[in-house]
This record gives structure tokens, sequence and C-alpha cells, in this order.
């Protein structure tokens, strides 16, 4: 496979003119430099002959969003899988790290023996629930184990990267977690290896790993710290160049003094977000909705694509997709484009295989008439619902 080198150039550039912006103190201690620690805590703490299985995967694995978010689990439930069945778990994990069998091969084995066991679970609680423990977490757990030999995924800023470096990239559907691991193979390995030569990612690395053991000599870690944070950047920029409107910082969406004392709005739009995702199963939104997680295991807040970032991607009860837009404050007509714009791409890459539906719901802390107008055109595509908030003040009792 011909990669273009210039668009890895380029691409290393957009993650390096990010951290430039933000600084790399910020970048280091509050932004990836977490997962370099993992990475050592992992290899000081994992020990598969542990006689208390349970409690050593609890300590080895951080509980950083590498395994656990508002709705992405995947730590918990291999804690949960280890302590009914740990016999099982430890014959799976041993397979996975087993070095004399291929790497595509291990990865799908132990999609599947986890599979197997979540269907046993549902079958005897009589529920739906899902396991979350695929690509993501079983590509995270290689790159935990042998940092210098595996790449750990985020698959849907994989994906984006992906598309980035070569226009004709399209993953194919229905893959096991080791066949897509594959796909993503050369496209890394390309960016592998010019980081490697990159003076300043290098120099930006050791600062990742200064007052760590672990230094990521092969650079897999800082590969995976360059596709994620550019592939978050160049979503966002997308979308801001799709809606031709400055970017918005948190700062500049904050509710000014004075201003706005009595609406009970928000005072950003990533708190509203997180109140929604952890308020989840107590949210009005009229039907049943539950949050989208991808073959891939990416959850479906903040969903990242090539045409921006999804607030929330989430399924009704038919598996149909539905887009969910937040605006904390008074909105006008603009999110509209903003919204059709995510569930074009949507239908697109995630509908269209299966045959599903997608439909948009924007939810404002209050709707302009330039908003209604707009959405007046496409009232049977989206939907709009504006959020209130109340404090119920109790007794203890």
């Amino acid at each position: 496979m011909q990669i273009d080198q210039q668009k890895i150039r380029s691409w290393v550039q957009l993650f390096l003119k990010h951290v430039a912006e933000v600084g790399e103190a910020y970048h280091v201690q509050d932004e990836e430099g977490y997962k370099f620690e993992a990475v050592e805590h992992f290899q000081k703490h994992f020990d598969l002959e542990a006689d208390d299985l349970v409690n050593m995967l609890d300590e080895a694995i951080l509980n950083t969003n590498l395994v656990a978010g508002s709705m992405y689990f995947p730590k918990k439930m291999l804690l949960i899988f280890a302590e009914e069945h740990q016999a099982e778990v430890r014959t799976i994990l041993q397979r996975l790290f087993d070095e004399s069998l291929l790497v595509q091969d291990r990865l799908a084995e132990a999609e599947s023996a986890f599979d197997d066991l979540m269907a046993m679970r549902n079958k005897t609680l009589g529920e739906e629930a899902h396991s979350y423990v695929n690509l993501r977490f079983l590509s995270l757990l290689l790159g935990l184990r042998y940092p210098e030999k595996y790449n750990p995924l985020k698959p849907s800023e994989w994906r984006v990267f992906a598309k980035y470096i070569d226009d004709s990239f399209k993953m194919p559907i229905r893959l096991t977690a080791g066949e897509q691991y594959e796909v993503y193979q050369p496209y890394i390995e390309a960016l592998r290896e010019h980081i490697d030569g990159n003076e300043a990612v290098q120099a930006l690395k050791k600062r990742l790993t200064q007052h760590l053991s672990f230094d990521d000599a092969a650079s897999r870690w800082m590969t995976q710290n360059v596709i994620y944070v550019g592939a978050r950047v160049y979503a966002k920029r997308a979308a801001e160049a799709a809606e031709a409107v400055p970017a918005r910082t948190d700062e500049e969406d904050v509710v000014g003094e004075g201003m706005e004392t009595n609406t009970g709005f928000f005072a950003y739009e990533n708190h509203l977000e997180e109140y929604i995702i952890k308020n989840w199963d107590r949210i009005n939104f009229g039907e049943e909705l539950r949050i989208y997680i991808d073959e891939g295991g990416s959850e479906g807040q903040q969903y990242t694509t090539d045409v921006g970032i999804i607030d929330i991607l989430a399924i009704d009860k038919d598996d149909d997709f539905v887009v969910i837009e937040l605006k904390r404050a008074e909105s006008g007509y603009k999110v509209v484009g903003q919204v059709l714009n995510y569930m074009g791409w949507v239908s697109e890459k995630l509908a269209e295989p299966d045959g599903k539906k997608v439909r948009g719901m924007i939810v404002v802390g209050k709707a302009d008439k330039t908003l209604k107008a707009a959405l007046s055109q496409v009232a049977d595509k989206v939907a709009l619902k504006e959020y209130r908030t109340q404090v119920d003040i109790v007794d203890p009792s």
C-alpha cells in the first residue's frame, strides 16, 4: 500500500499546532500524560498468575477514560466476568497475550469468548446488556501488556485519521476485532515511522515520559496520542469550516456576570452534556433512547467523525439513529445545518449498510424564531426540544 507521506506530515503538523496552542504543560499534565502513566502502572501490577484475579486486574488497570466513561464500562465487565468465571477469563487473557499466535486471531478469539460470557450472563439475568469488550478495549490490553509491540486503538478517531491519509479508505462492515486491527496497521505504521524521525514529536514524548521508567521506545503510545488528538482537532475544524463560524471556547460560552440569572441555563455546553449523560435514565426525551456503541467500542458521547464531533449519537427502540446536538442557551438557525451535516454522515457511514433510519434532535435552552423557522422545513427529520433545570430542596429523610 502506498501511503501519502505529505498527508502524514500535515497530520503531524496539525497535532503539533494544537499542542502549541494549548501549551505543552497542559498537554502533558492534563490532556494525554495519564495514558503513559497507565502503561507504567499496568506493567508494575499485572500478574496473570495472581491467586486473586479480580483484585489484580482492578489494581493493574487504572480507572481512566480509557476503560470507563459515562456509558462505557469494559473494565467493570471484565471484573464481573473474572469474578463469575475466573478460570475462563484467565484462559482468555492467557491466549490474548500468547505471542506464538497471530494477533488478529487472538483479538477475534477474545472478542468471541467475551461475547459468549455476556450472552450467558444476559440469559441468566434476562437482560440485554453490552460487555463493551471489543476492539477498543482488547487492543488497549495488548498495548498495556506489550507497549512496544501493539497499538491501542480508539476506532472512531482512527477512522478519521485513516480517511484523511487515504481518501479511498473504508472500513468494511461486520469485521472481527482482529480483522479491524489489521486494516488500520499500514496507516499506523506509516505514521509511527514518521514520528520516529520527527524531532518535535520525540521531544514531546520525552516530556510525557520523563518521570516514568516507561519511555515508549517504539513510539506506539505516542502514535496513539498523535492520532487521537489530531482526529479530535481535525473534526472540530471540519465542523467550523462547514458552518463558517468562528470557533467557540468554553470561556467564551460562559454565562456573563449579571446575565441570564433566571433562565436556568447551564454555564457551559459540556456541563449540559455531562448532566444528560450521567442522568440518562432520568432524562425525558419523549421516547426511549440509548447511547450508541459502535462495533469497535467507540461510544456515542462526543462521537468523532471527519465532518465534526457529534455531541450524542443515540439509537431508539427500533435501533434507528438519533443525532443529538446540544446548545446550552438561546440558539438560532445555524444549528440546523450542523445537525443535518452530522445526519448525512451517519446515514452514509453507519446506517445505510443495515437499512437504518437517521433523524436529529436539537436540545437548546431556548429556541429563537430563526431556529423554529428553519426547522419548519425539516420537521419530519429533526425534532426540537428545550431543556429546563430545577433543584429540589428536600429533607434528608
